[in-house]
């Protein structure tokens, strides 16, 4: 017997009472969360098979405001334009994991770690599926998808030539908010600076008001 195929007859059964579960929306984080990436295939398989539309959506989702909430909405809402007689359109979320982040984004990304933006992403309705991404292209690599959600702000992704290989339809959308994860970074950054720099001048004033008094003395 070939290595591994006498345990897939149960794990596609697995598999697929997760994949109903999911479509009836009855499933809990750790149905939705899937950080093997051989079940992953198997899942999207079993959810195809049975009628379901996939879209497909990566990113770090780092410290989650409304625009990533609204980007994955308007992504699934999109889909479903695209495939209007489907039975379900299911949105895949890839999430770059702690240490790909660092590699992309430097040594202080992610501000949240990879748990809690999966748990976080967890709780937005439009996500169905979730799994991990270790390196860049990976998930658009081995996730078989119908529709690819793209963000006109993301830089480094591959041509849209090759996406379009992978897939039926790109959906490429604006951002979804005037905010940004780095633009926010980047204004904690300043707000903690100006607080070191005011109690700074306190403690100067303080300073130098002791020296003021200690001369008048004199």
């Amino acid at each position: 017997m070939e290595p591994g195929k006498e345990y897939r007859p149960a794990l596609l059964n697995t598999v697929q009472q997760r994949g109903l579960r999911i479509i009836k929306g009855t499933a809990t984080f750790k149905d939705r969360f899937v950080p093997e990436h051989e079940t992953l295939v198997a899942l999207i398989e079993s959810l195809r098979s049975m009628g379901c539309t996939i879209g497909f959506v990566t990113g770090v989702w780092d410290l989650i405001h409304i625009g990533h909430a609204e980007y994955i909405q308007h992504g699934k809402e999109e889909v479903a334009k695209l495939y209007p007689d489907t039975d379900h359109v299911i949105m895949v979320v890839g999430v770059d994991s702690d240490e790909f982040t660092k590699r992309r984004k430097g040594p202080d990304r992610p501000v949240v770690p990879q748990d809690e933006r999966l748990r976080m992403l967890g709780h937005l309705r439009a996500v169905d599926i979730l799994t991990l991404q270790y390196e860049a292209d990976q998930l658009f690599k081995i996730v078989a998808h119908d529709v690819r959600v793209i963000s006109h702000s993301t830089a480094d992704l591959p041509g849209l030539e090759v996406i379009q290989g992978q897939c039926a339809h790109i959906v490429n959308l604006p951002p979804q908010a005037e905010t940004s994860t780095t633009a926010r970074i980047r204004r904690l950054s300043m707000d903690g600076a100006v607080s070191v720099l005011l109690k700074v001048e306190q403690v100067l004033m303080t300073a130098l008001k002791g020296v003021r008094d200690g001369i008048e003395k004199q």
